[in-house]
């Protein structure tokens, strides 16, 4: 017998053991701080009656319109009303690539890339030229780049080589790299080129040019400019892009700054090395920066939204973010309260590049939530680890084996009529959106979506920093875009239950998924 098989055929046995040795690996590299208060909780609304919770928070159009159900997420993020004819959905990579070539071209004031990677083909050499050519042209623009440290690093030529002309030239270019607490002593030592990410990266999303934001689950390289299918926000509002302007700077103090010689160096207002000083002092002090920066913003969007000139607002838009090694958990609480107050009658969407779900959202969909739902997910073919080297060439059957897990979850709790399951295939492309659309009781169109980098899983609650905007609205233009979005998306969907089931799926694969299924 191999010993694939006695695994398999022992599981029952050896499932405390395997949980035993998970939590040692697990204690091995991960020192996570406690969450503490991040922000304020919101109230419980009760699945079965919209509440409010705290109404002298929460505007007029959420006290007594259709959205009372959501009054309150007022209570736990930033609130910035605007109106919905300000803001984009952009459907194909190449609209997003050219958008923002062309934006950084003309840029007057700032521009501020916050990605995982930066690519390093033509479209992306491209991409840096315009931004070169500009800042060479006009003296009053500031550049800021924020990417991870071990993908932007990894590799002889890498986003850091080829961000390095532009850090030479000018002072109005700063390159940051953020390099996770965990990753330090023999583990930081030992750990190879793409073995070190699986520990903790810097995942956001955020593309500002002076007053617009573009919010996305897409990095900055070839694929996904071309055919890697993600969504992409655009948002034209200055309070909003000063808001991310302040919030990336407020990353960029815990991050390492690549100076001219190419060495990193600490930012001006921060003493400690990520990977040197105690983990745990790292990330309270990270995290006591973001949440001061966060509740005064809360306090500053309050006033706005009381103010007349607000009150013509349809749509509100709601930063959340997750840094879970530093112990802020906001966003995932944030799309917990949004699933289990879902509205009988009403429709939920959900669409996530690797199904990976967590427990709690799991559990969430299928105990709380009262809402008719659909979840697209990417076919193996459609997976971007398909085809590779490897153990991660197994992370396409793993993610197969943890949603055919989850169906047979909502079997066993009378709930598979609700909860549907759909794989994205389109021939030579990959799937990457992520996201949420929610339909209230009685309306064919979407009044709430979230956009941004989290997957939804493992590594986007406890390893990955994440930024989402919860939008709600009323405008109907923005509705009929949002609603043409998931449409676009479903025309290369099929139902999934049948395949699942009968999916093929490696044995060690099945051996090892629980295991490290909180590392993809």
């Amino acid at each position: 017998m191999s010993v694939i098989d006695f695994l398999l055929s022992w599981q029952i046995i050896l499932q405390p053991l395997l949980k035993m040795i998970r939590r040692l690996f697990s204690t091995l590299i991960t020192d996570y701080p406690p969450a503490g208060e991040f922000l304020p909780s919101a109230p419980q609304p009760s699945n079965r009656q919209p509440s409010v919770g705290g109404t002298d928070v929460v505007p007029p159009a959420f006290r007594t319109s259709s959205l009372q159900s959501l009054g309150w997420l007022h209570a736990i993020s930033p609130c910035f009303p605007v109106s919905g004819n300000c803001i984009e959905v952009i459907r194909e990579p190449s609209t997003f690539y050219n958008t923002l070539l062309d934006k950084c071209s003309v840029a007057r004031r700032r521009i501020m890339l916050a990605s995982l990677y930066l690519g390093t083909g033509s479209l992306e050499t491209q991409l840096v030229a315009a931004i070169h050519e500009n800042l060479r042209n006009n003296m009053q623009l500031k550049v800021d780049v924020l990417l991870d440290f071990t993908r932007g690093t990894r590799g002889e030529r890498n986003s850091k080589t080829t961000l390095m002309p532009l850090v030479k030239e000018t002072d109005n270019f700063r390159l940051s790299l953020y390099h996770t607490p965990v990753l330090r002593g023999l583990t930081k030592r030992l750990a190879p080129p793409r073995w070190n990410e699986l520990l903790g990266i810097q995942h956001m999303k955020l593309y500002l040019v002076d007053d617009t934001v573009i919010i996305s689950g897409a990095n900055l390289s070839n694929d996904y400019f071309t055919n890697r299918q993600d969504r992409y926000v655009m948002i034209e509002d200055r309070r909003l892009a000063d808001f991310y302007a302040s919030f990336l700077n407020k990353v960029q103090e815990f991050s390492l700054t690549v100076g001219r010689d190419g060495a990193t160096r600490l930012h001006d207002t921060w003493t400690m090395l990520p990977y040197k000083s105690a983990q745990i002092e790292f990330a309270t002090e990270a995290r006591d920066r973001i949440r001061t920066f966060f509740r005064g913003v809360i306090d500053e969007q309050r006033a706005v939204c009381e103010r007349e000139d607000t009150q013509t607002a349809d749509t509100w838009i709601f930063p959340l973010i997750e840094m879970g090694q530093l112990g802020i958990h906001h966003d995932s609480l944030a799309t917990k309260q949004l699933l289990s107050g879902c509205l009988a009658g009403s429709q939920l969407r959900l669409a996530t590049g690797y199904f990976n779900l967590t427990e709690t959202y799991m559990n969430t969909l299928t105990n709380e939530c009262q809402a008719q739902c659909n979840i697209l997910m990417a076919h193996p073919n459609a997976n971007g680890f398909l085809g590779a080297k490897g153990p991660a060439g197994g992370i396409p059957a793993a993610y197969s084996l943890l949603a055919r897990k989850f169906l047979e979850m909502l079997k066993s709790s009378g709930q598979s009529h609700r909860v549907e399951l759909l794989e994205y295939e389109r021939p030579g492309w990959t799937y990457h959106a992520k996201g949420l659309w929610y339909y209230l009781p009685n309306s064919p169109l979407p009044n709430v979506t979230l956009i941004g980098s989290s997957n939804f899983g493992e590594r986007s609650v406890n390893r990955d920093l994440e930024a989402q905007i919860c939008v709600v609205t009323k405008n109907a233009n923005l509705q009929r875009k949002l609603e043409t979005e998931y449409q676009n998306l479903l025309q290369h969907a099929t139902t999934a239950e049948t395949e699942l089931i009968n999916r093929p799926v490696p044995r060690w694969v099945r051996a090892v998924v629980g295991l490290f299924r909180n590392f993809f």
